[in-house]
């Protein structure tokens, strides 16, 4: 087998069936083996710790925003972002085989996926939703425990892999439900010609007052701002975190000029990576041998 074509070890957050997985099939066209992290911590150690090729981690969901601690650990250093995908996220309620939607009491899923399907919840009478750190990981924890009144919301696909059931499907209160992973590799994912994006981090005192002019050097150049958010840094007194996409490649002198520019007047600054914009996708269904 080619050495790009090699079988790449992946880490993500979750067990098989999250859609970090789903992820992570759709983006390498090799074939690859999921590493299993119960945090976002530990899959970025696993990744700088070599025991993981790379890594898929959502940052930022259609509906619900940016994820927080995602970014917390891209600021924290490499593994440097390689590449990105944003993938449809189809929610299901899923039980035990033969259970009735009646007989359920209480529904687990991660504290983004009971958000995203609050509607189809409130329709649900005597259910108790509860928080738990993963939506495949529901699946799996409620197999396990073999209480009928017990379901998870997850993928189709952790249903698949529990051998369990589908007691409703695309339950997410807003179709336009999508989540961007981002890839973390310490060496570069095979090349694609075209546009390339660059994702920064800076750390801004006195309340962001310098935010405008460092968007105005950037624009200023040409260079077009594709995504740019503030978040206080709770703790730290009148500084802000600013999240910083544009378009074009961390090595181009117009790029070099404004991120010199900026770094002047940031508290801090960190270009995280550059990388090829990635495509919108829904997941298939995979087969486990």
């Amino acid at each position: 087998m080619p050495a790009d074509q090699a079988e790449k070890h992946v880490a993500v957050q979750g067990e098989l069936g999250s859609y970090s997985e789903l992820a992570a099939r759709e983006f390498f066209a090799a074939p690859i083996a999921i590493v299993p992290c119960p945090t976002f911590a530990e899959l970025f150690a696993a990744v700088a710790e070599g025991r993981a090729d790379c890594g898929m981690a959502p940052v930022e969901n259609s509906l619900a925003g940016s994820i927080h601690p995602v970014w917390d650990l891209l600021a924290e250093g490499p593994p440097p972002i390689a590449g990105e995908i944003t993938l449809r996220v189809d929610h299901c309620l899923i039980a035990h085989p033969g259970t009735r939607l009646e007989e359920v009491r209480r529904i687990y899923s991660h504290p983004q996926a009971l958000a995203q399907c609050h509607e189809y919840l409130r329709t649900l009478k005597g259910v108790q939703a509860q928080e738990v750190y993963d939506t495949a990981g529901a699946v799996k924890m409620i197999k396990e425990g073999g209480r009928r009144e017990e379901a998870a919301i997850a993928s189709a696909q952790a249903a698949v892999d529990h051998e369990m059931a589908i007691l409703a499907e695309n339950i997410q209160t807003d179709q336009r439900n999508y989540t961007r992973f981002l890839v973390l590799c310490h060496r570069p994912v095979p090349a694609v010609d075209g546009p390339r994006k660059s994702t920064l981090i800076l750390d801004l005192d006195d309340t962001a007052r310098a935010l405008p002019g460092i968007l105005a050097g950037f624009t200023s150049r040409q260079v077009e701002v594709l995504k740019v958010e503030l978040r206080k840094r709770l703790g730290v007194p009148w500084e802000y975190r600013c999240y910083l996409e544009v378009s074009g490649d961390a090595e181009a002198s117009a790029f070099k000029a404004a991120i010199e520019e900026a770094r002047g007047q940031a508290k801090w600054l960190r270009v995280i990576g550059s990388y090829a914009p990635g495509q919108t996708t829904t997941a298939r269904l995979h087969t486990r041998s």
